[in-house]
């Protein structure tokens, strides 16, 4: 076992144990579309439905930050999530719906070993 796969086993353990009542489950869903545009309708050629999920530690507040995002605003919620439990990459623009609501990604970052995803989100109202 690796010091990434290491580091990842203990915190989905730190997940499942003493961080539990701060972490929430989250789905994506979303449509792909692809192919040429049509104009006249409007539409493009394909769509695809494609959806994700994950758990993490999503409500965390950048009120203590020296450093926050250039698009931050006061009611954003930072996200920690382990890379190894999202079932596919988020992008930005992605709708989380949680527990708590609708959460957009406005903007997402890995720690340098990729283990984890820093998600900025903001509530959709």
């Amino acid at each position: 076992m690796g010091l990434r796969d290491e580091i990842q086993a203990d915190i989905a353990e730190a997940f499942s144990d003493d961080l539990a009542d701060a972490v929430h489950q989250f789905t994506c869903i979303k449509i792909i579309y692809s192919g040429d545009f049509d104009f006249a309708t409007q539409t493009y050629e394909h769509q695809e439905d494609a959806s994700y999920t994950g758990r993490g530690v999503l409500f965390g507040s950048y009120q203590r930050d020296l450093v926050k995002p250039t698009d931050y605003e006061v009611t954003d919620s930072k996200a920690t999530v382990l890379q190894n439990e999202v079932t596919a990459v988020p992008q930005i623009n992605d709708v989380w719906e949680t527990a708590k609501g609708q959460f957009k990604v406005i903007d997402i970052g890995a720690d340098p070993v990729g283990v984890t995803w820093k998600v900025q989100l903001r509530k959709v109202s």
